[in-house]
């Protein structure tokens, strides 16, 4: 499960109980009042976006860049670099976390080249969040015991405190929670000692996010409640929207679906209210789930459209932005390039006219009809050839095109095996039996697997490669879900050797699954009962990965006579998709994919199983 954290935005500023309204109207008529561009306005425009930190985001990002303008015109390094931070802080509130970890790092560079050393922690605790964000929580943790290393010896403030509670999220979203709940703990006490009660009400409401890991509930609706009802006296949207969601969740994993409904929609009004891309695409994850099990399909069937639309969304945006960005540069040269082409043929056109009234005499006409001629053959076999070269290139590219769509095609007939329609009929009419049996806590666990599995089916579809963990993870979710077919009566086993490094190693996606479903669906679903399945990675050599799946099935030859019998009603397609992209992973490669199956036998010469050994080059990220 993917953690939602809070951003503890400008610790270093004072949030008045009352009257923020009333302050950010005198700063905003300041503003019209004062237009010369010097340090009183960037000020000035800095801290109006911070009355926006918690709602209407896109009121902030004209006033930043704004601000960011007048600093580099005027060489107010200090404030440039505020200015970037403040970008980015606004930016990952909005999902975009690519543009977000861009601008911090410009943030960075000019608060390292000034020796500015507060507002260099606070970029860099601000990028450990960004880091965890995108998948890389270690990095994060690094930065922020840096920072707790640096303040050590400081006084309380909100800035000390800060860096505690930066350090707790890393851990929380490792599942490390003990390391978690003490530097969460830490950051509270910091900021009772320094009366920083803003600070203190967004730890306890993280903390309470920690307890409901940690299924200790009581202990989480207390903290969260008492943070709400801070948020709510100031008018803190964001946070507020997030105590719901939170709150959402604890009902949740009480079994109390109808009251953790109404929690989350109340939150979802406030997102929506605020435009938080992210937090509603997770909400309405949450509804689906929550709609699914209290058997309204109708709402959770749009709320799973709002979170797939929304995600897709999110993904492209990053991608949308380049295209756009390289189409404008496209138009830009093109109507450059037309330019010079229109001076030049003016050019042209003038030196010729001076060259005819220069030419009186006949040899010098016959002459430059000579030369002219000879540059107009010269020209058309440089034509030629240029044409030549292009359509050898176009034949190039053509092919390469084939190949990436064959290759596209390969990968999504793995998929589809991956997805087979009798595996997704078993599991939705699992769940039906559950929810039928009124046994609602299995039902929704069975769920959770489920869709767990397919988002991580889905996902890894695009990205080419998968760390050996994430696909050990896959495959036990995988069998935990296909035991229910074979009634409990399948055993199957995991062994990874110490000398591998399965986060950093990665082996191509969608490799392995189709070896272990086949060992299932011919093998073994045929085995009435000891069924057994082991699957076992090594290592080869330095570059080379050996994973062996090995069952004790009826065999191939069986498997083959049970398979030609329903022949007419089946057309399987997962091994002969899953050859076609071997060849294409194998294509123009120096270290290739290994395959070999193996029929065993017992001492009576009898089938007894099947062995395939898959040899894999590893990939080193």
């Amino acid at each position: 499960m993917r953690f939602k954290y809070i951003l503890l935005l400008f610790l270093l500023f004072p949030v008045f109980l009352i009257s923020q309204d009333e302050k950010q109207d005198s700063i905003l008529h300041t503003l019209k009042v004062n237009t010369q561009r010097d340090s009183l306005r960037v000020e000035l425009l800095l801290d109006a976006v911070y009355y926006y930190r918690s709602r209407e985001f896109e009121k902030a990002t004209p006033l930043i860049k704004e601000a960011i303008a007048i600093s580099e015109e005027k060489n107010y390094k200090i404030l440039e670099g505020r200015g970037y931070l403040y970008l980015s802080r606004n930016e990952r509130r909005k999902g975009l976390l690519d543009d977000a970890i861009k601008n911090v790092l410009v943030a960075i560079n000019i608060f390292e080249a000034i020796g500015n050393n507060n507002n260099l922690m606070l970029s860099n605790s601000h990028l450990g969040m960004l880091f965890q964000e995108t998948g890389f929580p270690k990095k994060a943790i690094k930065m922020h015991l840096e920072n707790i290393i640096i303040s050590k010896n400081d006084v309380a403030s909100g800035a000390k405190a800060r860096y505690y509670f930066d350090a707790g999220n890393a851990y929380l979203y490792l599942k490390e929670y003990q390391n978690a709940e003490k530097y969460f703990l830490e950051a509270v006490k910091i900021s009772k000692e320094s009366n920083f009660i803003p600070g203190e009400m967004i730890m306890l409401s993280t903390l309470g996010q920690l307890y409901i890991e940690t299924k200790k509930y009581n202990k989480a609706e207390q903290n969260i409640n008492k943070a709400l009802s801070y948020f709510e006296e100031t008018g803190q949207l964001a946070n507020i929207a997030g105590s719901y969601f939170y709150l959402g969740d604890i009902q949740s994993h009480k079994h109390n679906y109808k009251e953790a409904i109404s929690l989350y929609n109340k939150a979802l009004d406030i997102y929506n209210q605020i435009n938080h891309l992210m937090q509603i695409r997770d909400t309405n994850s949450k509804l689906f789930i929550a709609y699914s099990i209290t058997e309204n399909y109708k709402k959770a069937d749009k709320a799973n459209k709002i979170y797939t639309l929304l995600n897709d969304s999110i993904d492209s945006s990053e991608r949308n932005k380049m295209i756009a960005e390289m189409k404008t540069k496209y138009e830009t040269d093109k109507i450059a390039a037309q330019k010079e082409a229109a001076e030049i043929k003016a050019s042209l056109a003038e030196n010729e006219i001076k060259q005819k009234k220069n030419y009186l005499i006949g040899a010098i006409i016959i002459g430059a009809l000579i030369l002219l001629a000879s540059l107009f053959f010269i020209g058309r076999l440089r034509a030629t050839k240029k044409a030549e070269l292009i359509t050898i290139e176009l034949r190039e590219t053509q092919k390469r095109l084939a190949l990436e769509k064959q290759y596209r095609e390969s990968e999504l007939k793995a998929l589809k095996s991956q997805m087979n329609p009798h595996f997704i009929f078993n599991a939705l009419n699992s769940i039906q039996e559950y929810i039928v049996l009124n046994k609602k806590e299995l039902a929704s666990d069975y769920l959770g697997k489920f869709a767990d599995l397919i988002r991580t089916y889905l996902h890894h579809s695009d990205t080419g490669k998968i760390a050996i963990q994430e696909e050990v993870d896959s495959l036990k979710t995988y069998l935990d879900l296909e035991s229910l077919r074979f009634e409990d009566k399948l055993q199957y086993t995991f062994e990874v050797s110490e000398g591998l490094n399965t986060e950093t190693l990665h082996i191509p996606t969608m490799l392995i699954q189709p070896y272990v479903e086949n060992a299932l669906k011919h093998g073994l679903l045929h085995k009435k009962n000891h069924r057994r399945l082991s699957i076992k990675f090594s290592k080869l050599d330095t570059t080379n990965l050996q994973c062996i799946i090995e069952d004790n099935g009826v065999g191939r030859k069986k498997a083959k006579e049970f398979q030609e019998k329903r022949l007419k009603s089946h057309k399987p397609f997962a091994a002969k998709a899953t050859e076609s992209r071997l060849d294409l992973l194998n294509f123009g490669k120096n270290k290739k994919i290994g395959v070999q199956i193996i029929d065993l036998f017992n001492e009576d010469n009898l089938a007894s199983g099947t062995k395939v050994i898959l040899s894999i080059p590893m990939i080193k990220v």
